[in-house]
């Protein structure tokens, strides 16, 4: 329901149609857009700092009281169907969404953002409207600017949406499952798409900053193990690299690779030599000072680009209800210690089970075989 009300936001309010939305913006030099993630939706505008009053005050308009009509509705329904089918047809997309649902089964992390074609064709125009009167408001969100603005003038421009209230919809708390994969066959591939995870913890544990050195140093770089081990010195792969995905009461640690068919079994064997050898050595102290080093980087390249900056903030005020600083942040890094990573190479690492989603011209039965071990 989130992701199509994302797609609905922008298409009118009573007094204004897509089209005066967008001539409206535009004639500003605005860019509006919107996205929806497992735990969150944005709606931001960008746009050059002399129109801030007139461009928060279109986007105020918009978020204080959507349309959602049904003409509309049913158009978006399609667009969003074609968005649904696209990602089952991509590989990359597909096998993500399979690793969360091995991982979370049928609750709320399990579940894809962009929905099912059958719950998007049942929603009305009513259950929209109600639901967005009912968590989406100043109660449930926070708003972030970045660029030239004065912080006490933006809060004046933005009073208006205190009077909207909105409260958190309650979400079941994210289980595990016990560790599992899903397959889904496509013989007309003729690469073999794996994610491997395993459990980690929330977005607020203090240990994310060891976890985001450990995922740098394990396939986040081509100086990483993974990269070194299964591309450059055994050519096993083109794509190899690690990920780590926290969120409000859970995470995991992850690894995605892409083969061929034939090189499926070998890469799983190597990559499971490889995840032992740092589990028996540890990391190096060398390894751990240019983890921490380009973990950092990351961190201060990615503040140069405005949108990476307004989620950083958001995100941050939204778990953990303050402003994380980037200063914060890297003296944090600046204080970590190796022995910190190394506890969770084994806390984390602690043997060869992981939940999987595999995508590919494989079966069923051959996964279970190399995956098993």
């Amino acid at each position: 329901m989130t992701h199509l009300i994302e797609h609905m936001i922008f298409k009118g309010t009573e007094e204004m149609d897509a089209r005066t939305i967008n001539i409206a913006a535009e004639s500003r030099g605005a860019e509006l857009n919107a996205f929806t993630d497992k735990e969150a939706t944005c709606f931001y505008a960008r746009f050059p700092v002399e129109n801030l009053a007139d461009v928060t005050a279109l986007l105020m308009e918009i978020l204080r009281a959507p349309a959602f009509r049904k003409s509309e509705l049913e158009k978006e329904k399609q667009v969003v169907m074609e968005e649904i089918y696209s990602g089952e047809e991509d590989p990359e997309s597909c096998v993500a969404n399979l690793l969360m649902q091995a991982a979370y089964g049928d609750a709320p992390l399990g579940k894809t953002v962009v929905g099912t074609v059958e719950s998007i064709r049942r929603m009305s125009e009513h259950e929209l409207g109600g639901f967005y009167q009912r968590h989406y408001g100043a109660g449930s969100a926070v708003a972030v600017a970045v660029g030239d603005v004065e912080h006490q003038l933006l809060v004046e421009m933005l009073k208006p949406l205190d009077e909207k209230g909105g409260t958190r919809p309650v979400r079941g708390r994210s289980l595990f499952r016990a560790p599992g994969f899903l397959t889904k066959t496509r013989r007309e591939l003729s690469q073999v798409y794996v994610c491997l995870a395993r459990p980690a913890f929330a977005y607020t544990d203090p240990r994310r900053y060891a976890l985001s050195v450990l995922n740098t140093a394990l396939g986040g770089g081509v100086s990483s193990r993974l990269f070194q081990r299964l591309r450059e010195a055994e050519g096993l792969v083109y794509s190899i690299g690690s990920f780590a995905e926290l969120y409000e009461d859970s995470g995991l640690l992850g690894i995605y690779f892409v083969a061929e068919h034939s090189k499926l079994a070998r890469c799983m064997a190597v990559l499971r030599e490889e995840v032992g050898r740092l589990r028996q050595e540890g990391i190096t102290e060398e390894e751990f000072k240019r983890a921490v080093t380009m973990t950092k980087s990351g961190l201060v390249l990615g503040s140069e680009s405005s949108i990476s900056r307004m989620m950083r903030l958001a995100r941050g005020y939204l778990v953990a209800s303050r402003v994380i600083t980037l200063e914060e942040i890297l003296e944090r890094y600046n204080r970590l210690e190796l022995d910190e990573v190394t506890q969770l190479v084994g806390t984390l690492l602690g043997d060869d089970s992981y939940y999987a989603g595999v995508v590919g011209p494989v079966a069923e039965a051959e996964v279970r075989k190399i995956l098993g071990g």
